[in-house]
């Protein structure tokens, strides 16, 4: 059913959106921005500047840039919790893109005259705001402002889509992490992120949410209590087929008394961009409909 639900065509005007999105930095308006030699720290920035088309000016990105390919020849400067200080001066930028948690790298360089730029990148709107500012940057607010309409329109045409399903509100649990193998330590996503907000758009509701927390971590007592519709996991950057899919949903069994594990509704999202707040978030708006599909055809036998 999973394989069948991920090979499901979508309507070829979402095909012309994507293309569209990759397209945008490609024979745009003119770029006249002071900006000239810029790092990265954050793989949702360095994705926008490639969407963009500035990639020309990236010197050098974070250990953890590794979309588009193209972005894997920058030069490495380090993680957001080891940045490599010297590395970064040798490059010689003017200007560091990173997020606030890069704040104490930030008031470093300012000591040594490099100006850094802090992108907030928790919600669905810091998406854009981030599209916005770097096209101010580098002089290229035309560009920003179609990549910003066409990911909004792809994003409205999945919203659209799932106010005709007849089920189109269930209560989903994002899990991060768990021990492997079994459900124990489970980390889960709550609201106030993007990837809550891309599911509150089509309809659905996060089982975490009432926590009040962006982040947390469940014991079997608090999961019982919730009792979600979904278990929707992340495992980014993997390759799940068929079968790993099948023993993902045994793993679960011990919880047979939850809703979701009951029904069959355990989900995987495994792409590399399922987590990274950046254009490609209409991919993951898109796998959120198909299990919302997914789960209103099983409920409709």
């Amino acid at each position: 059913m999973y394989k069948m639900l991920f090979k499901k065509k979508i309507p070829f005007v979402l095909v012309i959106i994507f293309t569209i999105l990759w397209s945008c930095g490609q024979n745009a308006d003119k770029n006249d921005s002071t900006v000239r030699r810029v790092i990265s720290l954050s793989p949702n920035i360095t994705e926008t500047i490639y969407a963009l088309g500035a990639e020309n000016f990236l010197v050098g990105v974070s250990d953890f840039c590794n979309y588009p390919l193209r972005a894997r020849q920058k030069t490495r400067v380090g993680g957001l919790l080891n940045p490599n200080l010297e590395r970064i001066i040798a490059l010689k930028p003017d200007l560091l893109l990173a997020t606030p948690a890069s704040e104490d790298l930030a008031a470093q360089l300012a000591q040594r005259n490099i100006r850094a730029v802090l992108l907030p990148n928790d919600r669905l709107q810091d998406i854009f705001a981030t599209i916005d500012t770097l096209g101010r940057l580098f002089d290229l607010s035309r560009r920003a402002e179609k990549l910003a309409k066409t990911i909004r329109d792809s994003l409205e045409i999945f919203r659209r889509l799932a106010q005709q399903l007849p089920h189109a509100s269930p209560e989903a649990l994002f899990v991060l992490h768990r021990d492997p193998g079994t459900t124990r330590n489970i980390s889960v996503i709550g609201g106030n992120t993007f990837t809550d907000d891309l599911w509150r758009m089509l309809g659905g509701r996060n089982a975490f949410e009432s926590a009040g927390l962006k982040y947390g971590q469940l014991n079997s007592e608090s999961l019982l209590t919730m009792n979600p519709d979904l278990i929707i996991e992340f495992r980014f950057n993997q390759k799940w087929d068929e079968q790993r899919r099948r023993n993902n949903k045994k793993e679960w069994q011990n919880l047979k008394q939850l809703k979701a594990v009951k029904e069959g509704h355990i989900y995987v999202i495994d792409g590399n961009y399922s987590l990274i707040p950046g254009p490609r978030v209409t991919l993951l708006i898109r796998d959120y409909y198909r299990i919302l599909r997914d789960y209103n055809d099983q409920r409709l036998k």
